[in-house]
């Protein structure tokens, strides 16, 4: 029976990654349900530790993930309540908190198997220790996200509108949790990172979570943060990692198209994820993530930053539609859509790119500006990304010209990929107006700060009386 029970948890981690529930976070989960002992030794923690990464493969992590973050840009309108900044308490929003709430739980389940282990279990040395900085760092991410989607990240640390951080096992006793104070927020995440950062492997692959990973998000929270006092310690992560990539295989890609051609298995990625189903057609819907990729347009905003480079007609071009036996193609970006290919079924290379070594140049090129060094300096990293798509290298004289330059670049290599362009946008002041750049991208719409997050969802409005919503939402009706 123990070898039954062993694996039990793991079927369990990944069925509750399948399942769909609008009162997520008010349920027992079933994790709860496995006999004491299904965890025993190394290859039974390992199961439990890859249930929690099958959590970031599902398809809220997808077009979901990204199209909210490109959707308020204004580049794409693959969610028109995003793109219009009328969000609402139910829709998207309430797919990806549950989603995020998910892969935290399924780290909190892997940490509570896994701890109370003993050393003599474990064949490889030092293996329980790497486990726990897996899932804390796994833990870390799944809190990142919820802390960009629905915290008032850029708020005072007094602030009440933090993420609700769970660092346990959701269970009937801890379901109705208030939410952290942005400081509070801020520090969890970081302690989480701060751990993996000591103790998770160093990088082998862009599919598992490694030191290299952790130290690059930890350097993105300290920048989201901005604190002048935090720079130099970003700094010097972002550039920890890139000058030791190569040890670790970690390396630009020869170009963007062999990026995308290898698609998951690039040693540029450090953090991915593999689509799941991606050619079932959805009864009622007809159609598929893969779908929405496929026919996901580009708006008149990011022609203006795309038209004319090179990298435009590799990260886009016709694409057709993974539906069987329609033959429509349409101009989408294939870099996200199998490159335009309608081959390999479920095991073609759909893949979401969380992370990757490009987006750290460009991070290096801002914190070294930021922190005061000489413009040629900041521009080097700039023009290492140029190089590799066989362009000249860019100079500037003045500083003013540095930010405009280099989010074109960035939204150039990264737009869709990630949050990376639409942040840059809330954090790039424009010199002629003194305002955000987001407020001259979108300056047909009257923008509130209040909406550059999404509400909290009425799944976890309507049920838990120790929540407050999000200002600028409080007229939603539940």
């Amino acid at each position: 029976m123990k070898t039954v029970y062993k694996y039990l948890l793991f079927g369990l981690v990944l069925a509750t990654s399948a399942s769909s529930c609008k009162k997520f976070l008010n349920e027992e989960p079933q994790f709860l349900l496995t006999p004491e002992g299904a965890v025993t030794d190394e290859p039974s923690a390992q199961a439990v530790l890859n249930g929690a990464y099958s959590h970031i493969g599902k398809d809220e992590w997808t077009v979901r993930f990204s199209s909210g973050f490109s959707s308020m840009l204004g580049v794409v309108n693959a969610s028109s309540s995003a793109f219009n900044f009328n969000m609402t308490a139910t829709g998207d929003n309430q797919f990806l908190w549950q989603q995020f709430y998910k892969t935290a739980n399924g780290a909190n389940a892997a940490l509570a198997a896994i701890e109370p282990l003993s050393e003599d279990v474990f064949v490889t040395p030092g293996r329980k220790v790497e486990m726990l900085a897996e899932a804390r760092a796994i833990r870390a991410f799944a809190h990142f996200y919820t802390f960009l989607y629905f915290g008032r990240w850029w708020d005072a640390p007094e602030s009440r509108y933090g993420i609700i951080y769970k660092d346990t096992l959701s269970a009937l006793n801890n379901v109705y949790e208030a939410r952290l104070t942005v400081g509070e927020s801020y520090t969890k995440i970081l302690d989480d990172l701060d751990f993996a950062i000591e103790h998770a492997p160093d990088y082998k692959s862009g599919i598992r979570v490694s030191r290299q990973l952790a130290q690059a998000l930890k350097a993105k929270l300290l920048l989201y943060r901005g604190r002048q006092e935090d720079y130099p310690e970003a700094l010097s992560l972002i550039t920890g990692v890139i000058t030791g990539a190569p040890q670790f295989g970690l390396q630009l890609e020869p170009s963007l198209t062999d990026l995308y051609n290898n698609s998951w298995d690039s040693k540029e990625l450090l953090f991915c994820r593999y689509r799941e189903k991606t050619d079932d057609v959805i009864t009622a819907y007809n159609y598929t993530y893969g779908y929405n990729y496929a026919t996901l347009g580009i708006e008149a905003l990011g022609k203006t930053f795309l038209e004319g480079d090179p990298r435009y007609l590799e990260a886009w071009g016709d694409v057709k539609s993974p539906i069987t036996n329609n033959n429509t193609f349409k101009w989408a970006p294939k870099k996200l859509a199998r490159k335009g290919r309608q081959v390999g079924g479920d095991n073609d290379k759909y893949t979401t790119y969380f992370l990757r070594l490009t987006e750290l140049y460009f991070l290096q090129a801002e914190l070294l500006e930021k922190t005061g060094k000489p413009l040629e300096e900041a521009i080097e990293p700039i023009n290492v990304i140029r190089r590799r798509s066989e362009l000249l290298d860019t100079t500037i004289t003045d500083r003013n010209e540095f930010y405009p330059l280099l989010f074109k670049e960035l939204f150039k290599e990264i737009h869709i990929e990630n949050e990376a362009d639409w942040m840059a946008s809330l954090r790039f002041i424009d010199v002629n107006t003194g305002k955000a750049f987001i407020h001259s991208f979108r300056s047909t719409l009257s923008l509130d700060e209040n909406r550059f997050i999404y509400p909290l969802p009425t799944s976890e409005m309507k049920f838990n009386p120790r929540i407050e919503q999000n200002p600028g939402y409080e007229a939603l009706v539940y």
